[in-house]
């Protein structure tokens, strides 16, 4: 059983050592990682190529970890690597089905529940090799040019894979039910634009509950103007309203892959909380400093609209990794195993 999966996997390999765009996607995280390598920071400041910028260190530190986070693994492994895979991988269980390769395998000794199991994560392999190469790539650049070993960047590898676990396992389960490449690889990325639409939903809704409570809890004597009474009623209205809609949009995105938040744990391990809420104390400052505070929601106070987005930042960034990826894998799970259930019990 041991040395079947061993050749299925093998196999697998070999059909993705084939194509030409696992080779051209991995040669692109390479130079992703070399135009990062350009980039460093020490005790003086911040560096590009030969040129170099005097700053304090911490700042500079966190220049340089800001540009690997938001370039090389914002940029180009939750999007453009992400895409590419799937392109590369949504025909893996079509072009299987309706090749004529699967009566072969039927014809030996092997339940049609592992094939399944072993052909799915072998579809895993093509983004594991390419963030495995981004991650080494960045923890060596850190370290030489940013001077700053760190280990935690390797839990990069087991989040982006569990990333793009959630969208592959609905492109396996739509190659599945329809036999068509063409047709799974858009209504997965069709099911990505949902889930990033309620993350793009649920966040301002949280934003603007938490700012409205800031406003709605300052308290109001006898004395003040009917006006500012009346603007207050409102407020405590429109309190409850985006109460109802954001514990809505909660629990619609409670239930479905968070492809935004998974990502966003690489935060935890690459910057402190301490070095972000610094970075909202810094865009307040800078805006008081040009004498403008932007725009507030609701004509809401200045100070109310920056305590809301600090206990936003505050409340994202203590959600449990268990409820961002746990209940992601749960959903996967289901979806894989009804994928797993049509191919077992359909004739081919």
């Amino acid at each position: 059983m041991i040395r079947q999966t061993l050749a299925l996997l093998l196999d697998a390999y070999r059909d993705l050592n084939a194509r030409k765009l696992f080779w051209i996607t991995l040669i692109l995280s390479g130079f992703f990682v070399g135009v990062f390598a350009c980039f460093g920071a020490d005790s003086t400041g911040f560096s590009i190529l030969r040129w170099h910028f005097d700053m304090p260190r911490h700042d500079a530190e966190v220049a340089f970890k800001s540009i690997f986070r938001t370039g090389v693994i914002g940029f180009w492994l939750t999007w453009v690597a992400t895409i590419l895979a799937l392109i590369s991988t949504a025909g893996i269980f079509p072009d299987f089905i309706t090749g004529g390769s699967i009566d072969l395998y039927l014809s030996k000794p092997l339940s049609r529940a592992r094939l399944f199991v072993v052909k799915y994560f072998s579809g895993l392999l093509f983004v594991a090799l390419q963030v495995l190469v981004v991650t080494v790539g960045g923890f060596l650049v850190m370290g030489l040019r940013g001077h700053q070993w760190l280990p935690s960047i390797f839990w990069a590898i087991p989040i982006v894979i569990c990333f793009f676990s959630y969208l592959f396992g609905i492109c396996v389960f739509f190659g599945v039910s329809t036999r068509s490449t063409i047709a799974a690889l858009l209504l997965t990325l069709l099911f990505w634009a949902v889930f990033a639409g309620l993350d793009i939903a649920e966040r301002p809704l949280l934003l603007m509950r938490n700012t409205l409570e800031n406003e709605a809890s300052r308290p109001l004597s006898p004395s003040d103007d009917p006006q500012l009474q009346k603007e207050h009623e409102s407020t405590e209205r429109n309190v409850w309203l985006f109460r109802v809609m954001h514990r809505t949009a909660y629990v619609i995105k409670t239930i479905t892959p968070k492809t935004s938040d998974t990502i966003e744990l690489l935060d935890r391990v690459i910057f402190s909380e301490a070095d972000l809420t610094a970075n909202l104390e810094e865009q307040r400052n800078r805006a008081e400093s040009r004498g403008r505070q932007g725009p507030t929601p609701f004509g809401t106070d200045p100070d109310a609209t920056f305590a809301g987005a600090k206990q936003t930042f505050h409340e994202i960034w203590s959600r449990s990794p268990a409820w961002v990826i746990g209940t992601s894998l749960a959903f996967e799970f289901v979806i894989v195993l009804w994928a797993g259930w049509i191919f077992c019990r359909r004739d081919y």
